[in-house]
């Protein structure tokens, strides 16, 4: 990477008298990195030519054993001020340089590399002698004012000689300047000692520029968020605090993650994140910094680092976990970050089963909507109404999806448990029935005390309720008449009677609830119209099991009576395929389609042949399948045999999300 052509000098002597240690005030920690360390770290990653720490008799050697050989390490022998310490850094100014930039080793820590490089940018391009960052604070007491004139700096008045109107002036120097080296170099001693302390101070040098008319000029954060004074053992603690509200989140374009992060960010948390993919339906509208791949540079001021579980079980020596935990940052699954800080002090409803959580989980939350009781909402799924799969409320009320692969759902603590079915799935985690009925009791008993469990009217759910607490009260799934709900699919009634279970026992109106179901649009990927293709109508669903799998197909058709439907089925994962095989086979068999094309395995986070395993479902399913090959490869070859077709119906939890597009591609 190119090197921006400016030396950096980092202030770091000063004694910080008022943090009332023994330690200097730079090596004072935040989430076990120093002030110091943060502080270098953003300017570091704004790739400049030179970095030199002006440093005091105590401290010096300790920087320098942090630093070593990447920073040039300055001693200031006497304490005399601000500009004395920049006049002791400018001589190892490289001669070549330019642009001097000038920082403070602690209230910096919070910045961000892009920042720096636009306050550089924004100095360049005005061609200024100085250019200096300032900030607004609702209450900036005990700080210098910037006074202006027809919008340009006329002075900087300490709060100690200012009049009771500038006062009421919100705007603060910031402390970050850069400036033209060759003006500073030339007028570095025109600095005068100050009457009260003696010391000469860097701030005199923009007075200096004005006096001579030179041009000054500043770049107003747009926020305090970057910004943060620290000076007393409270600031410092404020400053620990502010930073467990900057959450990272790694795999953030996942369906659960990013409505995470969506709420994370609406309850006041800062929030970044990163993935290795780019084209996620989830990157629209969380409005934050997503960056690609993976790295360390990621946990820039991240008091707590997110993580999707299988980062955690696939990829355990990451980079950033790694570097998280050489840093003391708390590392946890967005699961967990959702259960213990955003479900904090909330009434939970949580929606459990293999299939059916997220049409039944966004069914709930718009009945609570309509009653206006404002939920906050997370669904693992875009809610088509809503054009994402979240819900921001400000109410107690926080209704959930609760999965159930790798325990996820145990970071609940639920006050209403909602378990649609037991059907068994994960196999690459739930190794037998027996093992999903384990962890589903591991979730009732964390209903709370006194909580709600609604399950299924079938066998296996009266048996797990049985080992429901005796404070917890069970209530059975209703059955409600004449339902006639928008969506597609008689399936569908089974969630519909889910969410008007729950809107019973919350004593909710009837009628109204039952209105909101009927009239429920439905979530993403869930028989999902996507449009036509001359004259072929196309649907998208996620189904991945045997039952949704067939049932999802049979109710397009029921819709379509005598219409012509194409299968398209991407078989997710090996572990899935091979354990259920016997059933795929069946139940594909059973679909009322009239062609099925199934494509290579989407393996996830499995290894094994995707092309060989998805022959031999075709195979074995026969007649009306056949193997496919690619996605791209499948659309290619019904594009070329449209006109055979009434209806595409692209099914799985892979890829296969992307055929329309492939489809639709010229």
């Amino acid at each position: 990477m190119k090197k921006n052509n400016f030396s950096a000098i980092i202030l770091a002597a000063g004694e910080g008298k008022r943090m009332k240690s023994q330690k200097s005030k730079v090596l004072h920690e935040i989430s076990g990195q120093t002030l110091i360390e943060r502080t270098i770290s953003t300017i570091k990653n704004t790739q400049p030519t030179q970095i030199i720490a002006v440093a005091n008799k105590k401290n010096i050697s300790d920087i320098k054993k942090i630093f070593e050989d990447q920073v040039l390490c300055v001693l200031q022998s006497q304490p005399k001020g601000t500009g004395d310490a920049t006049a002791a850094a400018l001589a190892k100014v490289k001669s070549d340089v330019k642009t001097v930039c000038v920082m403070y080793g602690d209230d910096t820590a919070f910045y961000k590399p892009k920042t720096i490089e636009d306050v550089y940018g924004h100095h360049l391009k005005s061609n200024a002698a100085v250019t200096f960052v300032t900030v607004k604070l609702k209450n900036p007491t005990g700080f210098g004012r910037i006074v202006r004139k027809d919008g340009k700096v006329k002075a900087i008045i300490e709060e100690k000689d200012a009049t009771i109107s500038q006062k009421m002036i919100n705007e603060i120097n910031d402390g970050v300047y850069f400036f033209d080296k060759s003006w500073l170099s030339k007028n570095i001693n025109n600095l005068k000692p100050s009457k009260v302390t003696g010391e000469l101070y860097i701030t005199d040098m923009i007075e200096e520029a004005i006096r001579q008319k030179k041009k000054v000029e500043t770049y107003i954060l747009s926020g305090s968020s970057e910004w943060h004074s620290v000076n007393t053992p409270q600031d410092l603690k404020k400053a620990q605090t502010k930073l467990a509200k900057n959450i990272h989140i790694m795999g953030i374009l996942g369906a659960g993650a990013s409505a995470v992060a969506g709420i994370a960010k609406g309850f006041g948390y800062n929030v970044t994140g990163c993935d290795f993919i780019s084209d996620s339906p989830y990157a629209k509208n969380l409005g934050m910094p997503i960056y690609k791949d993976h790295d360390s540079s990621h946990l820039k001021n991240a008091g707590m680092l997110v993580i999707t579980p299988s980062v955690l079980k696939f990829d355990p020596d990451n980079l950033e976990i790694q570097t998280a935990k050489k840093l003391n940052i708390p590392t946890l699954t967005w699961q967990e970050f959702q259960g213990r800080f955003l479900q904090k002090a909330k009434f939970v409803i949580a929606t459990a089963g293999a299939y059916g959580k997220s049409t039944t989980t966004a069914m709930i939350s718009q009945i609570l909507i309509d009653e206006k009781l404002d939920p906050t909402c997370e669904v693992g799924a875009k809610v088509l109404a809503w054009g994402q799969n979240f819900h921001l409320g400000k109410s107690k009320y926080y209704v959930c999806e609760a999965d159930e692969y790798n325990d996820n759902f145990l970071n609940y603590s639920p006050d209403i448990a909602v378990i649609l079915n037991l059907s068994w799935d994960h196999p690459d985690y739930f190794k037998s029935k027996k093992a999903i009925f384990a962890s589903f009791r591991k979730f009732i008993a964390n209903i709370i005390r006194n909580g709600i469990l609604i399950i299924a009217d079938d066998k296996d759910s009266t048996d797990l309720a049985r080992s429901a607490r005796s404070d917890v009260k069970v209530v059975k799934i209703a059955k409600f008449k004449n339902l006639d709900l928008s969506i597609i699919g008689d399936f569908r009634k089974e969630n519909a009677n889910a969410a008007l279970s729950v809107a019973n026992v919350l004593k909710l109106d009837p009628s109204a609830a039952r209105k909101t179901v009927e009239q429920f649009e439905g979530v993403g990927r869930r028989l999902e119209y996507k449009g036509e293709i001359d004259g072929v109508k196309v649907y998208d669903d996620y189904a991945v099991h045997p039952y949704t799998v067939l049932k999802t197909a049979n109710a397009l058709f029921e819709k379509y009576k005598g219409e012509r439907i194409a299968l398209v089925f991407e078989p997710h994962t090996f572990s899935r395929i091979k354990v259920f095989f016997g059933e795929f086979v069946k139940n594909l068999s059973l679909t009322k389609v009239d062609s099925i094309f199934i494509t290579e395995v989407y393996a996830a986070r499995e290894q094994g042949d995707n092309k060989k395993l998805a022959e031999q479902l075709a195979s074995a399913v026969g007649g009306k399948a056949v193997f496919s090959g690619s996605l791209e490869k499948t659309a290619e070859n019904i594009k070329k045999h449209l006109k055979e077709f009434d209806i595409v119906l692209s099914m799985g939890a892979g890829r296969v999300y992307k055929f329309w597009d492939l489809l639709n591609s010229n």
